[in-house]
Formats: C-alpha cells, structure tokens, sequence
C-alpha cells in the first residue's frame, strides 16, 4: 500500500520560488511553520491515529459502533499516543538528565500526566465495551450459552432416538435402549421388574416384559403412556 504522509518539501528550494522571494525571512519562517510544517506534523499525527484504530480493529469487534463510539474510539486513539509520547519524554528525560532536583520535578509532573491518561484510557475503554476483562466475561458467557444449548440439543436427541421399556404393572422405567436396526422384528428386549412393592415382606413387583424393537418403533419408543420425570 502507497505511503499517503506528506513530506515537507526543502525549505531551501521553496525559498526560491516566485511567490516567496518578497518575503522577509521572518514572514517566511512563520509562513514555513504554520502552513509547511504543521501541515506535515498534523498529517502524520492522523496518520499515527488511523494506525492506533487499526490496531484497535485487530483486537476487538468495531463493526457496530455508533457514530458517538467512533468519536470515543478516536479519543482513545489520540490517548494511547499521548501516552506513548509521554513515556518516550519520561525515559529521554531520566537517561539525560540523572537524578537530580530539576529532573525529579519534571519526571513527577510527566509521571502524574500518564497516571491521568491511563485513567482517561480505562474510562473509554469501558464507555466502548473494549476492555480485555470485559470481552473475557463477554466470552465466558457466551461458551456458558454455547454449552447449554448443546446440552438441550444433545438431551432432545437423547429423548428422541432411546426406547422407554416401562413395567405394565407398576410404570417404573426398567431400560432405555438404541437400536441400529429398530426395524428387525428378532430384535426382543426382555424384562423382569425388580422394584420392591413391599418393604416389610420384601414383594418385588416381578413383572416380565417381552417386546421387540419393531414393536417399540411402532409405539414411537415407549410401551407405555408415562414419560419417567427423569426424562421430561
């Protein structure tokens, strides 16, 4: 992709140019730096901005934000580079300068602008939902819906495919099964109920169940009108 900054062109060669030569070059050096200079200085300032936003892009889903989020999202851009300036001015000054009073001084009024940036940065940040704690919750709650919605869907499929064998006499839920071929009538499942009916006696219900698959997939997998609460 082309380059679209602006270079400034040779103050040298402008200086000659027909147009400037009745200048002084006191009004030429203001012209040069308010209308040469600071046209460069501010394209590449955008241009530092749509490469922030860029980045921004890389990381987290702008697509829907609204024409004020894009005003914040700016803002936040324009932050990051402050800061970035910032923190390249605080190491510079405490490289060349060592420690002493004047740096001190300095170094705090540079280190309480950062501290002031960050917490702009972070205001932002929440006021566009962006903030890495806020997509992980975001992401947390939507892998907790993915897995619920596959645990209906796997439940229903469960529901659907089984055959309920349920003892005739006492309804208790004796055996779910699947079959690969439900059709073949030689397919039998055969049954007895062991449910105690009587605890002091120790009577068990002891009712035999014979039925095959073909017979089950005719009454659409359960023998019986009751669906177990386990299985609702």
């Amino acid at each position: 992709m082309a380059d679209k900054r602006l270079s400034v062109p040779s103050k040298t060669k402008m200086r000659n140019l027909r147009q400037y030569k009745n200048m002084t070059d006191e009004e030429f050096d203001d012209y040069w730096g308010k209308h040469i200079v600071g046209v460069s200085t501010s394209q590449a300032f955008e241009d530092r901005i749509a490469h922030r936003i860029e980045s921004f892009g890389e990381d987290y889903d702008l697509d829907d934000l609204k024409a004020n989020d894009l005003l914040t999202l700016r803002a936040l851009a324009q932050a990051y580079i402050t800061l970035e300036d910032y923190e390249n001015m605080f190491y510079n000054l405490r490289e060349s300068e060592g420690i002493n009073m004047n740096a001190i001084l300095e170094l705090e009024k540079l280190g309480n602008a950062m501290s002031k940036i960050r917490s702009d940065i972070s205001a932002m940040q929440n006021d566009l939902g962006i903030t890495r704690k806020l997509r992980k919750t975001d992401q947390e709650l939507s892998l907790q819906s993915d897995l619920d919605i596959i645990h209906k869907k796997a439940k229903e499929f469960y529901e659907h495919k089984m055959f309920y064998y349920i003892c005739q006499k006492c309804n208790m839920l004796l055996a779910t099964a699947w079959y690969l071929y439900p059709n073949e009538p030689r397919n039998k499942m055969q049954l007895i109920c062991n449910r105690v009916i009587d605890r002091d006696t120790g009577e068990i219900c002891g009712e035999k169940l014979i039925i095959s698959s073909a017979d089950m997939l005719k009454l659409k997998g359960n023998n019986s009108e009751i669906v177990p609460e386990f299985f609702k």
